[in-house]
């Protein structure tokens, strides 16, 4: 067993709850210390292939968010299939069925709560019927948002813009377990579209194309099916890496996830790192793989100053973990028996506030 030990004046501890917590949200969780965890967790869900009903633990993009004494998990559902793929003798076309929410109590033993969309039961016109990949739950302006991409594999007329393709959806409840009402296309939101509420309320939608950009979103309207973004798309961080003098990029950033910690904005992305891309003489220390990067800023504008790797995880989420403190939920994309299923880390910032790489831990792990 590894221990992690820490050992924070009541002080420290103080000043570390304030700055804690998934930005734009107030909700601060209590201590649930010791603590003990292993990954990858104990999770896994039902599949009905047609045939038989299986039991799976491989997930993507798994969003953990905490809601007082309370975890809620929501993730991509296996079949992780595009519009290209899709078969009609299959259930649900061959597409991931919808979005199922679980809760637990002690990140170990998980309920299912309900679906917050499935595909069976929507409307053979709805344009959000088939897909539904990275669901993103978060409570911000004491609201619960769901932040989904998802299209219609039947017709492309019934799709918002006239055509299969990811598009991205919001919707809103007064609790964790919903309902989700008023889902609403956000025009202009690509795939991986990530939602941030900055301390004045402000929303802002975090994109990925390419490189990642920032621009203010208006949901103010949500309940009437009125959501837009509004002012200039500005890039913040860059998917080439000349910019911090490395010559090993990925091919793109994806998965954004911004937190504002005291007075600074940190930015999460995912990004791909592949081996024959790598140019001659490299020297930069950066590896191949599905990393996590970060970058950081003074002003959600930026500018940011970027670290490329961090640790080798996919698509984060960021929580209020046991400690009080900010936690990681992930895709394991280290290889092995862990590979593909839910992991959790504390994230371990330096006394700065800076990240340095880290490996993803392995087995039992103990927080006091």
């Amino acid at each position: 067993m590894r221990k992690m030990r820490l050992f924070v004046s009541v002080a420290l501890c103080a000043l570390a709850l304030t700055a804690s917590g998934c930005a734009g949200n107030k909700e601060r969780g209590s201590k649930q210390l010791p603590f003990t965890y292993q990954n990858p967790l104990p999770f896994s869900y039902p599949y009905f292939d047609g045939e038989r009903e299986r039991v799976l633990t491989e997930l993507r993009d798994p969003c953990i968010m905490r809601d007082g004494d309370t975890y809620y998990l929501v993730f991509t559902h296996f079949p992780f299939t595009h519009h290209t793929s899709r078969d009609e003798s299959k259930p649900d076309m061959n597409s991931s069925p919808g979005i199922r929410l679980y809760s637990s109590k002690d990140l170990k033993e998980w309920k299912f709560e309900n679906w917050i969309v499935k595909s069976s039961e929507l409307p053979e016109d709805c344009p959000y019927k088939h897909r539904f990949w990275a669901p993103e739950l978060r409570k911000m302006n004491g609201k619960y948002y769901i932040i989904f991409y998802a299209d219609n594999w039947l017709k492309d007329e019934y799709n918002v813009r006239g055509e299969m393709g990811y598009v991205g959806f919001v919707g809103v409840a007064d609790k964790p377990t919903g309902p989700y009402e008023n889902i609403t296309w956000l025009p202009g939101s690509g795939c991986d579209t990530h939602l941030f509420a900055d301390d004045d309320g402000q929303f802002y939608s975090v994109m990925p194309f390419g490189d990642t950009f920032v621009q203010k979103a208006n949901l103010a309207d949500i309940e009437n099916g009125n959501i837009f973004l509004e002012g200039e798309r500005i890039k913040v961080v860059n998917r080439d890496n000349a910019d911090i003098g490395m010559k090993f990029s990925p091919d793109y950033m994806e998965a954004p996830w911004m937190i504002r910690r005291g007075d600074k904005y940190v930015l999460f992305s995912g990004s791909p790192y592949k081996r024959e891309q790598r140019p001659e003489g490299d020297d930069s220390g950066l590896a191949e793989g599905y990393w996590v990067g970060v970058a950081m800023a003074d002003n959600i504008w930026g500018p940011y100053v970027k670290q490329p790797q961090i640790f080798l995880g996919g698509h984060i989420s960021v929580f209020t973990g046991p400690d009080g403190k900010e936690w990681f939920s992930y895709r394991n994309e280290s290889g092995g028996d862990a590979h593909g299923k839910l992991c959790i880390d504390p994230i371990p910032f330096e006394e700065d506030g800076s990240l340095k790489p880290f490996e993803p831990s392995r087995g039992e792990i103990t927080i006091e």
